[in-house]
C-alpha cells in the first residue's frame, strides 16, 4: 500500500482558532455562510449524490485488521453500490465490485475468512481471488467467452494505517492526493500500531449528513456537553483544511474561558473522569478526590501521567509523547462521510452512509486500541445495534440522543438554509467538496467564506 505519510505539497487553508479570529479583530462585516437545507433531506438531491458522488470518493469499507489474512474478506455496501473486499492468496489486498458477471447477482453478502476462490451460489461461475475468471460451467453452450472481458470489475483500495479505502472509480485520484497532508500530519500518532477492536451499526433517523455534521464541529460543545467546558479549550481548536479533509487539534485537561468562576480542580478532574475514564483507569462516576499535585507540576501534569500510567498497565507505552499530545485529540472530518479522533492511545473513527429514504441513515462505529504495529491482528467484532440500546458513556450517548430528533428541523417550511459559523467550516468543506462531485455549479453557498 501507499506509503500516506510522507510530507505532500498540497493546499493548505488555516483558519486559526476562535480565539485568534476574535482577538483584535474589530467589527466585522462578513456575512454568515448559508447553505441549503433541502440538500439534507431532498429525494432529488439524495439521487444526485448517487448518480455523481458515492460512486468517484474514497470512501472507508473496513480495517486491515478485518482482512490480514489470505482469504479474507469482507462485503461493503453505501447505498446501490457494493464492493467486496479481500486479501488474495498471496498476501495482497484487493477489491471489486460485488457481481457476478453472468446475471448481476451479489456474490459475497457479509465477511468471513478462508475464501480461495469467488463462487456464485446462482449458477456457479467462479472467479479467482485477483479477480480473474476461472469456472464457467456448461461453458461452451455461451460461445466464445473472452477470459479478460469477464474478470470481475476491479476497484481502487488503499490504506491509511489500519483504515482500508476504496473507491469505485478506477480513474480516481489516489488516495494520497485525496487524503492531502492529513496523513502527514496525524503520522506522530503512528496510525498503523492501531487495531481495530469492534465495529458497532446503528440505524439513525436522520440524513447521512445530518449524522456526519454532528461530529464535524465543536460549536455544540457548550449546548450539547456543558459539562466539557470544565475539562476542555474550546476557543484554542485550531482548525486547517486541504481538499477532501478538515482537521481540528483539541486540547483537554483545561477548562473553557467561557467558564466563570473558573473550576476548581476537584470539577476539573471529575470532568476528566467523566470523559476519560476508560483512558486513566478512573471511575467516570465517583473518581474522588483530585490527586495531589507534585512541586513543579499542575493538574494538567498529573491527568496526562494518569493516562500513562493506565496505559502503561495495559502494555502500552506512551512514553515518546509529552503531556500537551497525550492530552490532545486530532479530530479529521474525511469527505465525505468519516470522523477520525486521533489520541496517543486511541482511535474511534465514525462513519455514516445513506439509508433507504433521505431521511435515516446508517452510522458506523469503530473502535481501536493501541497494540504495536508487530502484534499480530484479530477479527474486530462487528455488530447491528438498535439506537435506544446505544451505550458508548456521556459524550457519544449525547450526540446519538440529538440524532433522534435532528432530522424532522429541516423539513419545516420556514426553514430553507442552514447558517454556519467559521466554527463550523468542516462542515463548510464538506458541502464545497459536495458541490464540485455533483456538479453545482455557481455554488449555492452563500455568504462570506473563510
Amino acid at each position: 500500500m501507499t506509503d500516506l505519510t510522507e510530507p505532500t505539497e498540497v493546499p493548505v487553508k488555516d483558519i486559526g482558532t476562535l480565539r485568534s479570529r476574535a482577538e483584535g479583530s474589530g467589527p466585522t462585516t462578513r456575512r454568515p455562510i448559508t447553505i441549503p437545507a433541502n440538500r439534507y433531506y431532498s429525494p432529488d438531491f439524495a439521487a444526485l449524490e448517487t448518480e455523481r458522488m458515492w460512486p468517484r470518493v474514497w470512501q472507508l469499507a473496513t480495517t486491515v485488521d478485518a482482512v490480514s489474512d489470505p482469504g479474507d474478506w469482507v462485503e461493503f455496501s453505501v447505498g446501490e453500490l457494493s464492493a467486496v473486499v479481500l486479501r488474495d492468496q498471496e498476501g495482497t489486498l484487493r477489491a471489486f465490485q460485488n457481481v457476478c458477471m453472468h446475471r448481476g447477482i451479489e456474490l459475497c453478502k457479509g465477511s468471513g475468512t478462508g475464501r480461495t476462490e469467488l463462487r456464485c451460489g446462482f449458477h456457479r461461475w467462479c472467479w479467482n481471488l485477483d479477480g480473474s475468471l476461472n469456472e464457467i460451467p456448461s461453458r461452451r453452450d455461451f460461445g466464445v467467452i473472452d477470459n479478460d472481458a469477464y474478470g470481475l470489475a476491479p476497484v481502487l483500495v488503499d490504506t491509511w494505517g489500519p483504515l482500508v479505502f476504496i473507491n469505485f472509480d478506477t480513474d480516481a485520484m489516489s488516495l494520497a492526493t485525496y487524503l492531502g497532508g492529513a496523513p502527514a500530519d496525524a503520522a506522530y500518532l503512528e496510525m498503523d500500531d492501531f487495531h481495530c477492536r469492534f465495529e458497532i451499526s446503528v440505524k439513525v433517523p436522520s440524513n447521512w449528513k445530518t449524522a456526519a455534521d454532528g461530529f464535524s464541529e465543536t460549536y455544540h460543545v457548550q449546548g450539547l456537553h456543558p459539562e466539557l467546558l470544565k475539562v476542555f479549550a474550546d476557543l484554542d481548536n485550531h482548525q486547517i483544511f486541504w481538499d477532501h479533509v478538515g482537521r481540528s487539534r483539541q486540547l483537554y485537561g483545561v477548562p473553557s474561558p467561557r467558564i466563570r468562576p473558573t473550576p476548581s480542580d476537584q470539577e476539573v478532574w471529575e470532568a476528566f473522569a467523566s470523559v476519560y475514564s476508560g483512558r486513566a483507569g478512573l471511575d467516570a462516576v465517583n473518581p474522588g478526590p483530585a490527586p495531589a499535585i507534585p512541586d513543579g507540576s499542575t493538574l494538567f501534569d498529573v491527568m496526562a501521567q494518569s493516562v500513562r500510567d493506565a496505559q502503561a498497565e495495559k502494555g502500552v507505552d506512551l512514553s515518546a509523547y509529552d503531556n500537551t499530545q497525550i492530552m490532545m485529540m486530532d479530530q479529521h472530518n474525511v469527505f465525505p462521510n468519516i470522523t477520525v479522533l486521533l489520541h496517543p492511545d486511541l482511535l474511534s473513527v465514525l462513519r455514516t452512509r445513506p439509508g433507504d429514504n433521505p431521511d435515516e441513515c446508517w452510522l458506523d462505529i469503530f473502535n481501536f486500541d493501541r497494540a504495536g504495529a508487530n502484534t499480530a491482528r484479530v477479527k474486530p467484532m462487528k455488530m447491528e445495534v438498535p439506537l435506544d440500546s446505544m451505550a458508548f458513556g456521556t459524550v457519544f450517548n449525547q450526540d446519538f440522543d440529538m440524532l433522534r430528533t435532528a432530522q424532522r428541523g429541516l423539513h419545516q417550511p420556514g426553514f430553507t438554509r442552514i447558517t454556519l459559523s467559521q466554527e463550523e467550516s468542516r462542515i463548510l468543506n464538506n458541502q464545497l467538496a459536495l458541490e464540485r462531485y455533483v456538479g453545482i455549479s455557481p455554488s449555492e453557498i452563500e455568504g462570506d467564506l473563510p
